[in-house]
């Protein structure tokens, strides 16, 4: 069974381009572009892990991100703020399994990344 990503994210482009990235990785994705339907949102998608956009108007993330983790049914479920407007600033320091030397991924690709590491623990 596919592990399932929840994005909340106001901007609809970002959302949209993330959404398709992850599905095409084979992530079931729940996307949400209103940020204040989160608390309605959540029981129906059953997520593996929460992407935040780091920059919401409708709402703070860290307030929202601080009140997932006050929910019971929630607060073990991996979370992550991140930025569409930075995904080629993001990087993600991880050993390689291959080597184990220290590698670090830039851009999406470090997100990704991200991401998949998250999803495994």
């Amino acid at each position: 069974m596919a592990k399932r990503i929840m994005i909340i994210d106001e901007d609809v482009v970002e959302l949209n381009r993330l959404s398709l990235l992850l599905g095409c990785k084979g992530y079931d994705v729940c996307p949400l572009h209103r940020s204040y339907k989160v608390f309605s949102e959540i029981s129906k998608c059953h997520p593996d892990l929460i992407l935040i956009d780091s920059m919401l108007t409708e709402m703070d993330s860290m307030v929202v991100s601080r009140a997932l983790k006050a929910i019971d049914t929630v607060k073990d479920i991996p979370l992550l703020l991140i930025s569409g407007k930075n995904y080629n600033n993001y990087t993600y320091p991880f050993k390689s399994q291959e080597t184990k030397e220290p590698v670090v991924a830039t851009g999406i690709n470090a997100l990704i990344k991200d991401i998949e590491l998250k999803l495994a623990s």
